[in-house]
């Protein structure tokens, strides 16, 4: 859906295939496009696994997964791997779109994967118990890696900087889905010149209604609304900011299974940023009581309110609570420690065979 921006090592290399397109371009092309597109995805995938002859094809979502099964038969000797990010919903699949018909393919076709990987254990059991599959699964939380994210030069003089600035901040999808609505109402709600930020993209009709309430609840110069940013912008921003938010509203299972598979909670860790996230299960199990986390009734704009406001009411506690949050990421919510156990499995798979090339197919 976008150009790449990642440089990849010399011994990594990257197929794409399909048109590049938005979003909202994939999502509204006709059901003839989008099967003639995933089926040359499908074709390539077993071309591919049949000349690499890969020791693992590691696949990542559903789409891909069927692929690999596709492409690997008559070559069952090949692990492989089935991580399912996403959870949709897998009880009211549709017979008339390529989607279900393919979600159908990915639950009856999970038991023939060598080991599967979820990011969050709800969203795990829920897959698993539809695909009538016992095992146990490697739960991998969506963390990034430690060299992604550098400490500044003085963490005293950024978190200062931070206290004063006194502004939370929204990294990802804007909608009316992920709380930032509430998020509004909940500033107008502060004092102390308390601004919100947003960044990431949104559909024409959200911005309009955003705008709108921000007129009548007269913060419109406390909110900034920026849209989606290269990276490096999107990193200065955020970073400027005091704390994070994320307040995912529980409208499907994916996101009511949300905690350990939300990426940008990890991002605003590893940025040294205290963060307020719902006061829900999946998050509790999680998180428990961390020092860097502040929970809030994310459909009482009221609970939102008091959480931003105790962030700030206390200087020592704001700075406890960012150093604790840069702690969690550098000790445990990063990348290469999460992922550990699904590299050990990798490799148990992969034994005896060097050199080894491992297949990744993503239907992303």
């Amino acid at each position: 859906m976008a150009e790449p921006i990642q440089e990849w090592p010399p011994d990594v290399t990257v197929e794409r295939m399909g048109e590049y397109a938005s979003a909202r371009g994939k999502e509204a092309a006709n059901p003839g496009a989008k099967l003639i597109e995933y089926a040359k995805f499908a074709a390539r995938t077993r071309a591919l696994i049949k000349q690499m002859q890969p020791v693992t094809v590691y696949s990542y979502d559903a789409h891909a997964l069927v692929a690999s099964i596709a492409g690997r038969v008559g070559r069952r000797s090949i692990p492989l791997i089935f991580q399912a990010h996403e959870l949709p919903d897998t009880q009211k699949l549709s017979w008339s779109s390529l989607e279900g018909w393919v979600l159908r393919a990915a639950l009856i076709g999970t038991k023939s994967a060598d080991t599967v990987i979820f990011p969050e254990k709800n969203r795990a059991r829920h897959w698993l118990t539809a695909a009538g599959d016992p095992r146990a699964p490697i739960i991998v939380p969506n963390c990034p890696d430690r060299d992604y994210f550098s400490p500044p030069a003085d963490w005293s003089e950024t978190i200062a900087r931070r206290y004063r600035a006194r502004e939370v901040v929204y990294v990802g999808y804007a909608g009316a889905e992920n709380g930032h609505l509430e998020g509004l109402r909940a500033l107008a709600m502060t004092e102390g010149g308390i601004r919100m930020r947003v960044i990431g993209g949104y559909r024409p009709e959200f911005k309009a209604s955003f705008n709108s309430l921000a007129r009548e609840l007269g913060v419109t110069e406390r909110v900034s609304l920026d849209g989606w940013l290269r990276q490096d912008e999107l990193l200065a921003r955020a970073s400027a900011a005091s704390a994070g938010l994320s307040l995912h509203k529980a409208t499907s299972k994916g996101l009511e299974y949300q905690g350990s598979a939300s990426n940008k909670l990890f991002e605003y860790a590893a940025l040294g940023l205290p963060v307020i996230v719902p006061e829900r299960a999946s998050y509790r199990d999680f998180l428990g009581d961390a020092e860097w986390v502040t929970y809030a009734d994310i459909d009482q704009p009221e609970s939102i309110a008091h959480a931003i406001t105790s962030l700030f009411a206390d200087r020592e506690r704001y700075v406890a609570m960012s150093r604790a949050a840069r702690r969690a990421f550098e000790d445990h919510y990063n990348y290469e420690r999460m992922f550990a156990p699904a590299l050990e499995r990798i490799c148990t798979l992969a034994d005896g065979v060097s050199p080894g090339i491992l297949a990744l197919a993503s239907g992303e």
